[in-house]
């Protein structure tokens, strides 16, 4: 069983005591952290087959994104000026016809590759498209070759009167699944994990993507797997047209309100953005042990608002972080929502004590590892748990002095400063290298190509146009006419 020691480092364990060890080290054996020490207490590197020098770097359990769509991330910056309303149906159903199992594997490699860079270890990919049983193999194995740790979240939708292209029934869907989650549950030592999506907001059933009985058998189902369901719930644009406020006046209920009228709500759900929760729909979450997944970047680019994450912590509900799929603000980075977790609370509370940056980094650890239930396997620098681990390198000049190391490096550093990256006990990421996979600039090249491709057939192609001027006319300073 290979043994390694991690050393010298500035240690941020997240655990039970917050322990923060200057110069400290983390032992790993197998798959397994078997140490945690001071300075003082670090074991000799004799019995180590390899020694990790972690001097100047921050040491943090692997960060835990609980919000991602894998193959979005092929679509980066198409998206500008929309909101989510109309990115939902200008953007997403168009692309979604054009996808193919060999896109989704493309994509799910890319994804990877970028989580793993930036020091992410364990993602819940939420699946918006129909997948069959080859689709979910294509998005599952080139992530569990990367050796990043994957929850998929099997969406369940089903043939209805006002969704009738879908080709399987509700009972087929529940088959369907339980075959799936049977099938890869655990596989790859543990890398890979399932999950469940059921959509229950207003948006989705009025649309007749998600119905009554749906959720009810399908959180039955999940019960009975002892899975996760991810929901989005509560997103979208503040508006009386289109958005939740139209929604909201059609049905007279929230979608928390829904979730406890049907009887489903409980820890096992999974709810996403959550952006216009009331505070009884916070109440009511936190009664039934209901978890929230904030994503404060991808909320602000869509013009959405920002969600109630320090009100949710409040509360009593375990909250966490995700960065949700990048054709929506761009990014794969954790580390940058940890920063813009902490921005956002204090800009809509106007309390700069609302967030502290020791806060937001459990949102996206022990918190994360909470929701998905996995708190005693993941999420803190623990004798026992598995060893997924991040190491930053603090010492980039973007960085600069670390009075605070924990407050300056969350928001002065970057997810790209990832120096290794630990999953399972496996070094898969050392030094800008993965280390399990040698072709990533190959699979950026095809990414590239083929999303071009699919952007073309789904006539989307003027949203690769630079209109400059189109989008930010002349500004008139009040000079004389001519000056620029």
């Amino acid at each position: 069983m290979r043994k390694i020691l991690i050393k010298d480092g500035y240690v941020v364990t997240v655990d039970g005591d917050r322990q923060i060890f200057d110069r400290g080290a983390v032992a790993v054996s197998g798959r397994h952290i078997t140490g945690v020490y001071s300075y003082e207490q670090t074991p000799p590197d004799a019995g180590f087959d390899e020694i990790i020098n972690a001097r100047g770097c921050l040491v943090i359990p692997g960060l835990i994104n609980l919000h991602q769509h894998h193959w979005y991330g092929m679509f980066k910056g198409i998206a500008d000026g929309m909101l989510l309303e109309d990115w939902i149906s200008d953007l997403v159903f168009p692309l979604v016809s054009n996808l193919t199992d060999d896109t989704m594997r493309l994509a799910s490699y890319q994804c990877g590759l970028e989580m793993l860079a930036t020091g992410t270890t364990t993602s819940f990919n939420h699946s918006v498209s129909v997948t069959s049983s080859s689709t979910v193999k294509a998005i599952l194995e080139p992530q569990a070759e990367l050796g990043i740790r994957q929850f998929f979240g099997k969406e369940l939708r089903c043939k209805n009167s006002r969704f009738k292209d879908h080709p399987l029934s509700l009972e087929e869907s529940l088959a369907s699944a339980e075959e799936d989650i049977g099938r890869w549950n655990g596989r790859n030592d543990g890398l890979i994990r399932m999950g469940m999506v059921i959509e229950a907001n207003a948006h989705w059933t009025s649309s007749g993507m998600s119905t009554e009985e749906l959720i009810l058998q399908g959180a039955q189902l999940a019960r009975k797997l002892n899975v996760r369901i991810s929901s989005h719930i509560a997103g979208g644009t503040f508006s009386i047209e289109k958005g939740f406020l139209k929604h909201l006046k059609e049905t007279g209920r929230t979608d928390v309100r829904y979730l406890m009228q049907l009887g489903v709500l409980d820890e096992q759900w999974m709810l996403i953005h959550g952006i216009h929760c009331t505070e009884l729909d916070l109440e009511q979450m936190a009664h039934v042990g209901a978890g929230l997944v904030y994503t404060p970047t991808s909320e602000a680019i869509r013009g959405g608002g920002i969600a109630p994450a320090a009100n949710a912590l409040r509360c009593g509900i375990p909250t966490a972080l995700g960065t949700d799929g990048a054709m929506v603000d761009y990014t794969n980075d954790m580390l940058e929502q940890v920063k813009a977790c902490v921005l956002f609370q204090h800009q809509r509370h106007l309390d700069p004590t609302r967030m502290p940056f020791e806060r937001a980094l459990e949102m996206a650890t022990i918190y994360g590892a909470k929701v998905l239930g996995v708190s005693d396997e993941l999420g803190s620098l623990e004798v026992g748990k598995l060893a997924d681990i991040a190491v930053f390198d603090m010492r980039g000049p973007h960085v600069g002095s670390l009075q605070r190391p924990l407050s300056a490096f969350i928001a002065a550093g970057k997810g790209t400063d990832a120096k290794y990256v630990m999953v399972n006990g496996d070094v898969v990421y050392r030094e800008g290298k993965h280390t399990k996979f040698g072709n990533r600039l190959e699979v950026l090249a095809n990414v590239e190509r083929v999303a071009s491709e699919i952007i073309v057939k789904a006539g989307l192609s003027s949203r690769k146009d630079i209109a400059w001027k189109v989008k930010c006319p002349p500004i008139s300073w009040g000079h004389r006419a001519g000056e620029h």
